[in-house]
């Protein structure tokens, strides 16, 4: 079991989002699959962050990366069949931008090899339209599209009995909708950038966790509830499920190469198909969903915010959950070492973190 610490405010750090009914649905508390992501590996990591509005001064490079590719691509998957500027391109530009306030930052490769970020970023989206051209199987409807939408509560009193009213705004930014020109299907992409996709050309590993994945579970519940009141989908029976736009964080392979039943297969220096095929760089991968697993997907989030209430009001203590998976990439591991041990970690929490409104998106689309 976790260990179990009790919750307190930090100095200089005072909480500002409202945790309380609202007039106004405009003025209701947020939520965002990330944020429940962060609740569920820790608590005391939620605490640190999004319990208090505060985040890393420096953030991790693997998120930065991410975003920078997100990017480029919204660029390029433009509203219509007719593709946008090359994602490479983009990528320059905003990398570029980036360096002027962060630092340089790189990843190394499967064969331990250290790849500046800008060079990599541009190579990957180069490999990326040399691997799908004009992508124009696909219609694109929207594309990093925010989405609020008003989740409702059961309120019994002895005035009114049971009354449903406004709780909070589930908000996020679905990477894009997509309808498939051949079959007029719609679908849900998502880009993910990752070390690497496993398996072979052939045989990819698909990860198992995808059909129940957080992210997606409220693109396909919340996000499909937006489209459906903004009349962008008249009928969900239009949607055939999540498309995961797997890309892996890789230098491409230089050698010439040829097309064989729509696989790019490299060649020796002869011509013959080379046995030594790289991992796979890039992975399509569908994900069929339905209204079952959108219900499952909401009782899911509305467990995790009663939850996320009860800690911001005091009535549950906040716990730890160290371990080889929680602890490595975790950002604030260096606050928790000190103030488990006892030391001083107050102060390296106000030297390290900054105020972050991890909303701030949402209320530029509300025109705040």
């Amino acid at each position: 079991m976790g260990a179990t610490t009790t919750r307190s405010k930090q100095p200089k750090v005072k909480p500002s989002r409202k945790r309380s009914d609202a007039p106004s649905t405009v003025d209701l508390p947020k939520l965002r699959t990330s944020e429940r992501t962060t609740l569920k590996a820790c608590e005391f990591r939620w605490d640190m962050t999004y319990g208090h509005d505060m985040e890393p001064i420096t953030a991790a490079p693997a998120l930065r990366f991410g975003s920078l590719v997100h990017g480029a691509l919204a660029a390029y998957y433009k509203p219509g069949i007719k593709r946008g500027p090359h994602p490479a391109k983009t990528f320059r530009k905003l990398y570029a931008a980036e360096l002027e306030t962060a630092e340089a930052m790189g990843f190394r490769d499967e064969d331990g090899n250290w790849q500046e970020a800008g060079g990599l970023g541009e190579a990957m989206m180069n490999n990326y339209v040399e691997e799908y051209g004009s992508d124009d199987k696909w219609e694109v409807i929207a594309t990093e599209m925010p989405f609020s939408v008003t989740v409702m509560q059961e309120v019994v009193t002895m005035k009114d009995g049971l009354q449903m009213k406004p709780w909070f705004n589930y908000v996020g930014v679905l990477d894009g909708v997509w309808r498939d020109r051949s079959t007029k299907r719609l679908w849900i992409p998502d880009h993910k950038t990752t070390s690497g996709i496993g398996g072979t050309v052939d045989h990819p590993n698909i990860p198992p966790y995808l059909q129940m994945d957080d992210q997606a579970g409220a693109y396909w519940s919340f996000g499909v509830e937006y489209l459906i009141q903004q009349g962008i989908l008249k009928d969900p029976k239009q949607l055939a499920g999540m498309l995961y736009n797997f890309m892996r964080k890789a230098m491409p392979d230089e050698r010439p190469y040829k097309i064989v039943k729509g696989k790019r297969l490299h060649l020796n220096q002869d011509g013959s198909i080379s046995k030594r095929q790289p991992p796979p760089f890039f992975m399509r991968l569908p994900i069929m969903r339905d209204e079952y697993d959108r219900e499952q997907a909401k009782q899911r989030t509305l467990e995790e915010y009663r939850r996320i209430e009860l800690l911001q009001q005091g009535e549950l203590n906040v716990t730890k959950s160290p371990g080889m998976f929680t602890c490595v990439t975790c950002p604030v591991r260096d606050i928790c070492e000190l103030h488990e041990t006892g030391h001083d970690w107050s102060s390296m929490y106000n030297e390290t973190m900054r105020p972050w409104d991890p909303y701030a998106q949402h209320e530029i689309k509300e025109g705040r």
